[in-house]
């Protein structure tokens, strides 16, 4: 019998925030910095949460992304986002967000000199590069020697697909860790990781803390909120794409193959429901929220 009524991944951007959001334990927040950017946790000890607000009324102003934004002791600033659906200029929208975050850090009236470094980074749960590396980090570099132009720029990108033993056996073994932790898809995975004795006490405690988020009313009506929400963007998407491909297809074929048409859009349009219910499932939402969205029987979607 399942523990939980329900169980959200911490992919969920309301469920992260209340484990790394944390102004009373920055442990966790901390510890996931470490192990991404590979620096020591003391480096981390006066960090500044700029954004920690959990109210999500405004998801669809904010365009279904909610990340955390930190500042560090020497003003640095590091922005951390969770995505789980693709799209086609997902890197352009990255570079664009660190030039926003880069110029704004510049104060009017102040010296190019005090501009800051800002970092951002990626949690995604989809192939983002052909790279076997689960982990990358990118600056700008000279063509041919490779020297670093400067250090201001640093975009970090964690592929948690690419979770595999070539990982393992090149990363720290604190990102893996983490990384083990933040792709749970499900009750039987957190119980297997819960299960395993030497991982570091702070992620021990993350996954206690993930276990009493999963019953809590308000947070879990908030997690389903966003999770409906991006599904929804998804399928009004998907319906765009099919009436234009529809429309196209009826001005300029015969009126003797309509009917071959509308079976092929019929097949078309299940199909594509299928291929978006196999992704949403792996990226860990609830059949039953896929079944709203798409109208599958929950026994395929239980069959994908």
């Amino acid at each position: 019998m399942s523990k939980f009524k329900t169980f959200t991944t911490p992919r969920n951007d309301i469920i992260f925030k209340a484990l790394f959001a944390n102004e009373k334990d920055k442990q966790p927040l901390m510890s996931l910095l470490s192990g991404i950017l590979g620096m020591p946790m003391d480096n981390f000890e006066d960090l500044e949460i700029l954004n920690n607000e959990m109210n999500s009324e405004n998801i669809e102003f904010k365009q279904s992304r909610l990340d955390l934004r930190i500042r560090l002791k020497d003003l640095t600033e590091i922005d951390v986002e969770l995505q789980v659906l693709n799209h086609q200029a997902y890197k352009e929208r990255v570079l664009y967000y660190w030039s926003k975050m880069y110029s704004g850090s510049l104060q009017q009236g102040n010296a190019y000199r005090k501009l800051k470094k800002c970092i951002v980074i990626n949690i995604v749960y989809f192939e983002l590069f052909t790279s076997p590396r689960m982990h990358t980090k990118f600056q700008i570099l000279e063509t041919e020697e490779h020297n670093k132009f400067t250090d201001h720029l640093e975009i970090h990108v964690l592929e948690l697909i690419k979770l595999n033993a070539y990982n393992r056996s090149i990363e720290n073994d604190l990102l893996i860790d983490w990384a083990e932790f933040l792709r749970l898809r499900n009750e039987d995975d957190l119980m297997k990781l819960s299960e395993r004795t030497d991982l570091p006490l702070v992620i021990q405690k993350a996954i206690r803390e993930l276990e009493e988020l999963q019953n809590d009313p308000n947070l879990q009506h908030e997690a389903l909120n966003k999770e409906i929400f991006v599904l929804d963007m998804v399928q009004r998407f998907d319906d765009a794409m099919e009436r234009g491909l529809a429309e196209g297809l009826e001005k300029g074929l015969e009126k003797g193959l309509e009917e071959g048409l509308k079976q092929g859009k019929e097949i078309g349009k299940d199909q594509t429901k299928i291929e978006i219910a196999k992704k949403l499932k792996l990226s860990g939402i609830e059949p039953s929220v896929i079944q709203t969205t798409t109208g599958l029987d929950i026994e395929v979607i239980n069959s994908l």
